[in-house]
C-alpha cells in the first residue's frame, strides 16, 4: 500500500514536472527570444527615427505582434509560478482542507472561463483570417495571432487541469522552481 502512494506521488511530480519544463521552455526560449527581437526593433527603429528620420517601415506592426507573441509564451509560466495577482482573503479563517478544495472550485472556473476563451479565440481568428484584417502597414493578418494566444491560453488551462488532479489527490501544486 506504502509502495503504491510512492509510486503514484512519483508519478503526479513526475506530471508536473513534465508540464513545469514546457511551460518554462515556452516562456524562457520562445517568448525570451521575441522579447529579445522585440527589444532589438524597437531600439534600431529608435535610433534610425533620430538619426536619419526614417524608422523601419512596418516597425511598429511588427513590434506590435512580436508583444502579442511574448504575452501569449509567458501567460502559463506566470499562472504557474505564481506570477498573477491573488487575493487570499479567506485563508487565516479557513482550515486547509476547506482552502483545498475552495482551490480546487476556484481553479475549476478559472479553467472554464480559459476554454471558453480560447474557443472565442479560435473563432476571431478564424474571422481574422476571412475578413482580411491586418496590421496597417504591413496588413500582416491578426488570425495566426488570435491562434497563438488560444494556444497560450490552452497551454495555462493544461496547466490548471494538472494542479486540480493534484489537489484532488491531497498534494501540494506549489511551483519548485527552476
Amino acid at each position: 500500500m506504502l509502495n503504491d502512494q510512492k509510486q503514484t506521488s512519483e508519478r503526479n511530480n513526475h506530471a508536473i514536472d513534465v508540464i513545469d519544463r514546457v511551460v518554462r521552455f515556452v516562456a524562457f526560449w520562445i517568448g525570451g527570444l521575441f522579447l529579445l527581437a522585440l527589444t532589438l526593433i524597437t531600439v534600431v527603429d529608435v535610433t534610425l527615427r533620430s538619426a536619419f528620420n526614417s524608422p523601419i517601415f512596418g516597425g511598429q506592426d511588427i513590434a506590435q505582434l512580436f508583444m502579442i507573441t511574448v504575452v501569449c509564451s509567458s501567460i502559463a509560466y506566470s499562472g504557474r509560478s505564481g506570477g498573477q495577482v491573488a487575493v487570499e482573503l479567506l485563508e487565516g479563517f479557513s482550515g486547509t482542507v476547506t482552502m483545498r478544495y475552495m482551490d480546487i472550485v476556484i481553479k475549476l472556473i478559472s479553467a472554464v472561463m480559459l476554454g471558453v476563451l480560447s474557443w472565442h479565440l479560435v473563432i476571431s481568428g478564424i474571422e481574422a483570417h476571412q475578413f482580411g484584417e491586418a496590421t496597417l502597414t504591413l496588413l500582416i493578418s491578426f488570425g495566426p495571432f488570435f491562434i497563438l494566444l488560444a494556444i497560450g491560453i490552452l497551454l495555462y488551462l493544461l496547466v490548471l487541469l494538472a494542479e486540480i488532479l493534484l489537489l484532488l489527490q491531497g498534494y501540494s501544486t506549489k511551483y519548485r522552481g527552476e
